[in-house]
């Protein structure tokens, strides 16, 4: 999991792992006056590796998301 920063000087006051919620939180910290800062987690993001369906030996499909699938069955 990945774990961004938000510091005030050189002390950690909040871990997060996701960076959007490392941001709301320092504008937060900052709307109150204090000088905090976001320190994004360096390490590279993990690579998505298909699940291989084991009887066909091919990636799973992924289910309609885009309401088509509601649209068919109407």
């Amino acid at each position: 999991m990945r774990r961004h920063r938000v510091m005030v000087g050189n002390r950690v006051l909040y871990y997060a792992a996701q960076l959007s919620h490392a941001q709301r939180f320092a504008r937060a910290r900052q709307a109150e006056g204090i000088q905090a800062y976001v320190v994004p987690d360096p390490t590279p993001q993990r690579t998505h590796t298909a699940r291989i369906n084991s009887l066909t030996g091919k990636p799973y499909n992924k289910p309609p998301t885009d309401g088509q699938a509601a649209k068919r069955k109407a």
